[in-house]
């Protein structure tokens, strides 16, 4: 006969060998935070398929205020395909660089933009479509490329409390260095894009007016880049991300991050701008 004694040693062994078993996805309580989020991270890649929503905005001089929000979307397909199309049309204003959502459809009806992305060798590159207007100002909100960008970057990850049974907070917080090159980086790509637009956009027109508007704007990105560059050298940036994950799954549930940078305008002003995000995956295949 089997005593209620032998009873609870056997589900005591029980449960230590599921909590032991390797690959059985469950976040473990020894498990460093390093370790939770190259867990997210591999299953994130794994995935053929998967969607995601988030919202963006832009505070000034830290007052609570936002400014220029708006919504986003995202679906990923065959692995490596990527589709995000703004869900509010307006503007979208990010360090310095304004981003105009051009295909507006009438009052009451969903607008914005959208950009097609394609992973090849570990890089997610723009599409050409003349219809996905300033598609690489939208790269820097896919959450996707947020993360890989992460990994390969100098941080400090810490757990944080709050999470829950189902969910474990990790807090990303990028190196100051680190975080100002890949601000820069970002303002470039997205500077890049918007002249490419705007040259092709010149270029439509034609004849004598084509070159008086090419080599206009040919001067006025050349200034745009001065200033930027002037700025961002003496622009000091702080990054921080959260990333919730699913303890069973080991996937991302959400990211927010606020990417804070303070910097000197050409009548040495002192500006401090924070770009916010947060974003919900889901429908995960």
């Amino acid at each position: 006969m089997v005593s209620y004694r032998n009873i609870r040693v056997l589900l005591l062994i029980l449960s230590l060998i599921l909590i032991c078993t390797p690959g059985c996805g469950f976040i473990q309580k020894d498990q460093t935070p390093e370790e939770i989020f190259s867990l997210a991270l591999s299953g994130l890649a794994g995935k053929e398929k998967l969607s995601f929503e988030g919202q963006a905005g832009l505070r000034r001089e830290s007052n609570g205020v936002f400014e220029n929000q708006f919504k986003f979307a995202g679906k990923l397909e065959d692995h490596n395909r990527l589709t995000l199309q703004t869900r509010l049309p307006g503007v979208a204003t990010s360090g310095g660089t304004q981003m105009s959502a051009t295909s507006v459809l009438p009052a009451g009806q969903p607008g914005g933009f959208s950009a097609s992305f394609q992973r090849r060798k570990g890089q997610w590159m723009a599409l050409s479509n003349d219809q996905e207007p300033l598609r690489g100002a939208l790269s820097r909100y896919n959450p996707i490329s947020q993360l890989e960008n992460i990994d390969r970057m100098n941080k400090t990850i810490k757990s944080e409390y709050g999470g829950g049974r189902r969910t474990q907070i990790l807090r990303i917080e990028l190196k100051p260095e680190d975080a100002k090159a890949w601000a820069t980086t970002q303002l470039d790509a997205e500077m890049s894009a918007m002249r490419e637009e705007y040259m092709r956009k010149a270029k439509a027109i034609g004849g004598t007016n084509q070159v008086k508007l090419e080599q206009e704007l040919e001067r006025v990105w050349e200034q745009g880049e001065v200033t930027m560059d002037k700025m961002m050298k003496q622009a000091s940036v702080q990054t921080v991300y959260h990333l919730t994950v699913d303890r069973k799954t080991s996937l991302p549930l959400r990211l927010s991050s606020e990417s804070q940078v303070s910097y000197r305008d050409m009548n040495n002003k002192k500006n401090t701008e924070a770009l916010v995000t947060d974003v919900n995956f889901g429908a995960y295949e």
